[in-house]
């Protein structure tokens, strides 16, 4: 791995430690290279891990700072702190709404998995909620958290919106500036991405569990697993913080079911669950029980776009990598010329809330498909030829040369 900052090496320290690799001398010994504090925490606040940098230096780093640094930390811990109560208020008010007409529902990422990593201390950063719905109860649960005072974040007529359901996943909706967001899923993950076929079952291995003495249901541990490494993947491991909740979850669970993990990794379309794996081993240090190695490293080493991400994970800022980078890491997911196809062209067709804009009628709705890969190449049609021009011209001006 390239050569890191002093901050970087904290943020991977900070990250390490709460994966359970990392002693608090360790943490320390960072935290005393840092001279750019204000750089180290913007940098915190970059990967969605500012919480868990003010917690780790509050609390393993007591007396090597001046008062008012732990002042700023005390502050972050309470804005969060804030946050979670909002998220967690507002998370029990739409399960006894959705309960209520007896639509099961699920609690994804959010304030329940921030309980379940680290208890009640809110650690994790989060700005929405977000909920797992069977496919059938999509229409009831748009209707009652609809009467309940939420809208539709759509630009598509609320006529259409039935229409989109077979090439979503989700629901987007609101109530008003101040309540979190509220994304209403019906799929765990959108059909065309590798690997999203084994979430099809989830439903089956559901568990029941308490937050805050509200019964819900929960993801098995195992298939958390699989999720969380699934979305990272959707979003090209594009922070940190992405590495931490596998990381950390692995951490908590030491009763995990390896040989069926595994067992479904090989099955499904692609090496999604192996590249989480070989990611949080290489860059958080987490020790993971042989046969999991073996099933990373078997799929990984020696594939350089595996060794370019962790790469980028820590030379750039998220907000900084590119939307056609997920495309481009989905097809090196895919295992095999079919799933390949299917999200190359999944990616290329089906439209999104952007080609909404258009406000078609209902009768014209199939041209929301043609209209999406006509944007597509105005917007990356005019780089790739740039792209292309450069290199013919470098080649030119190379044999001109010689």
């Amino acid at each position: 791995m390239m050569q890191q900052t002093p901050a970087a090496e904290l943020l991977l320290a900070i990250a390490r430690r709460f994966a359970g690799s990392e002693s608090p001398e360790g943490l320390r010994l960072r935290a005393s290279r840092v001279t750019e504090w204000s750089a180290a925490m913007e940098l915190a606040r970059a990967h969605g891990m500012e919480p868990l940098a003010a917690w780790y230096l509050d609390t393993d780093c007591a007396g090597m700072f001046a008062p008012d640094f732990y002042d700023r930390l005390h502050a972050t811990l309470q804005r969060n702190t804030a946050n979670f109560v909002l998220l967690t208020t507002d998370l029990i008010k739409v399960l006894r709404i959705l309960r209520a007409r007896g639509i099961p529902v699920v609690p994804l990422k959010g304030p329940v998995l921030a309980v379940t990593l680290f208890n009640e201390i809110p650690w994790r950063e989060s700005c929405d909620l977000d909920l797992l719905v069977r496919r059938g109860d999509v229409g009831r649960a748009k209707d009652a958290l609809m009467e309940a005072g939420y809208k539709l974040d759509s630009q598509l007529r609320s006529d259409e919106e039935n229409a989109t359901y077979h090439w979503r996943s989700q629901l987007v909706l609101f109530r008003d500036d101040v309540s979190p967001a509220l994304d209403l899923h019906w799929e765990l993950l959108p059909s065309l991405f590798p690997c999203a076929r084994y979430f099809d079952s989830v439903w089956e291995r559901l568990q029941n569990s308490t937050f805050h003495d509200q019964e819900i249901l929960t993801l098995s541990a195992e298939d958390q697993l699989f999720f969380l490494c699934a979305h990272a993947a959707r979003h090209s491991w594009h922070s940190l913080r992405l590495a931490v909740d596998v990381a950390r979850l692995i951490h908590m669970s030491p009763d995990l079911d390896w040989d069926s993990m595994i067992r479904a990794g090989r099955n499904s379309d692609g090496i999604v669950l192996a590249l989480g794996l070989w990611i949080v081993n290489h860059l958080l240090e987490v020790k993971l029980p042989e046969i999991a190695l073996h099933y990373a490293n078997e799929a990984i080493d020696g594939k350089p776009f595996a060794s370019q991400l962790l790469e980028r994970m820590m030379a750039i800022a998220p907000d900084q990598y590119e939307n056609s980078s997920e495309l481009r890491l989905q097809l090196r997911l895919a295992a095999g010329w079919w799933p390949k196809l299917r999200c190359a062209a999944g990616y290329v067709l089906l439209p999104t809330d952007a080609e909404g804009a258009l406000r078609l009628p209902a009768s014209l709705f199939f041209l929301y498909y043609l209209y999406r890969p006509v944007r597509l190449t105005a917007k990356y049609g005019m780089k790739l030829f740039r792209m292309i021009s450069g290199e013919v011209t470098r080649r030119h001006a190379w044999t001109d040369g010689v």
